[in-house]
């Protein structure tokens, strides 16, 4: 069973050799690390190929940071990639280019596709230890929500921003949803948002349930049928769909509503810092009302991650990458400008200067949440984007006043259910398995 198995995984990496034009016995990667042999000495000639979902402007941030560290030059090919995008073509590309690259960098979601296509390679956890005692120690939270798959580490996290609960004046205890519904229509007049722009509704009715919901988490364990419209669910929906008629027309992200309080545009609501940013205007963070940190913690499914490719051929140096991308000295521009990546893992002593940097209030709070040990799945199943989308756009039709929140809640249940069987039952109820850390 156990040569059956590895000669299929053969027959696929061979696949995605022929579709990249690489040579299957490449040095330096297997599809297990303790199998792998000696990978050749990097040459600082041959650029390092990385597959990034995002722009070409965040591909020259990364790039221009690494040479200030490193001679190896980047060579990066970008996938874009909206919140929601629910089109199969862009995961078909990003499975594609990650066979032609060394690394890839890539949302949280991808991990299920990527893992299934052995696309990407596992890290062994003795070696995974040893880059976390070069560049520090992962926050429990990302350690075992996003890095871990089918318990194996098969990715770095880059970045694992939380919504926190904003405002520039003093926040009164909010232990419910209506105590944080009366504090935005009474204490603030409405002059506060949450994210409800196009691609974060999703989210934010997600990190509304997850705060108020101890057990299960939207699909029933044994047969993947979808719980997203029980009644905890609907609360959750209905709750939001109230406070939400007291805030302004505009729909923002989270870092539109952190800008919108640093310039007095609103008092608070949720969100999180625009890239980490230090100029805080004495804006108070805390917890959103019902969360404390011995809660369960939900990662966005967009989170950004970067793993070893199955057909890379300077493992070395990608793995000296990854792990500097992710925490290591000279990086700390990248979380500065490229959004959505943030501080992932606690710093080293050798890395702690005379004067370490000062972090901003939202990114020291972001440090404290993030050591949360248990941590919810995101959507991370085949065709995720569009699962998400689907919860999206009823989410956002809900607040419109469009539909009631049960039967927006029961559509979302019968579209979910609809792509379950289409993707195949079982190998779905394995994807989410695997995302709970079980091996499926």
């Amino acid at each position: 069973m156990a040569e059956s198995r590895h000669a299929i995984q053969l027959n696929r990496r061979q696949l995605l050799a022929t579709a990249s034009g690489a040579i299957l016995t490449l040095p330096g990667c297997t599809p297990r690390p303790e199998a792998e042999p000696q990978s050749t000495a990097s040459r600082s000639d041959v650029p390092v190929r990385i597959a990034m979902v995002g722009t070409s402007e965040q591909a020259e941030i990364v790039s221009r940071s690494w040479s200030s560290i490193d001679e190896q030059p980047l060579a990066i090919t970008t996938i874009p990639l909206a919140r929601g995008d629910a089109e199969r073509q862009t995961m078909d590309r990003l499975i594609a280019e990650t066979g032609k690259s060394d690394l890839v960098i890539y949302p949280l979601l991808a991990v299920p596709e990527l893992v299934h296509a052995e696309a990407i390679v596992p890290i062994s956890e003795e070696q995974f230890d040893a880059m976390q005692a070069e560049t520090g120690e992962l926050y429990s939270a990302v350690r075992n929500g996003a890095a871990r798959y089918a318990d194996e580490f098969v990715a770095m996290p880059m970045g694992a921003n939380q919504p926190a609960l904003l405002s520039t004046a003093e926040v009164p205890q909010l232990s419910s949803w209506d105590d944080y519904d009366r504090w935005v229509s009474k204490d603030l007049n409405g002059k506060a948002n949450e994210p409800l722009a196009e691609g974060w509704a999703a989210s934010m009715f997600l990190w509304r349930a997850a705060s108020s919901i101890s057990r299960g988490w939207l699909f029933s364990r044994n047969d993947l049928k979808p719980t997203v419209n029980e009644e905890a669910y609907v609360d959750a929906l209905q709750q939001m769909i109230k406070t939400a008629a007291h805030y302004p027309a505009a729909r923002q992200s989270p870092t539109e509503i952190w800008s919108s309080i640093q310039s007095g545009e609103l008092l608070g609501g949720i969100g999180f810092a625009k890239n980490n940013s230090t100029d805080e205007s004495e804006v108070s963070i805390s917890n959103l009302p019902g969360t404390d940190d011995n809660n369960r913690l939900l990662l966005d499914p967009y989170s950004p991650v970067i793993s070893l490719s199955a057909m890379c051929r300077q493992s070395a140096v990608s793995k000296r990458l990854m792990d500097w991308i992710t925490g290591g000295d000279g990086s700390e521009s990248i979380r500065r400008q490229v959004s959505g990546v943030t501080t992932t893992r606690a710093m080293v002593q050798s890395e702690i200067t005379a004067e370490p940097r000062r972090q901003s209030a939202y990114e020291s709070w972001l440090t404290q949440r993030l050591r949360t040990p248990v941590t919810l799945p995101p959507l991370q199943l085949f065709s995720a984007g569009e699962y998400y989308s689907v919860l999206d756009s009823a989410v956002i039709e809900a607040i419109d006043g469009k539909i009631k929140a049960k039967p927006a809640l029961d559509r979302v249940a019968k579209q979910w259910d609809a792509i379950t069987e289409r993707v195949g039952r079982e190998k779905q109820l394995s994807a989410w398995r695997r995302a709970q850390g079980l091996r499926a």
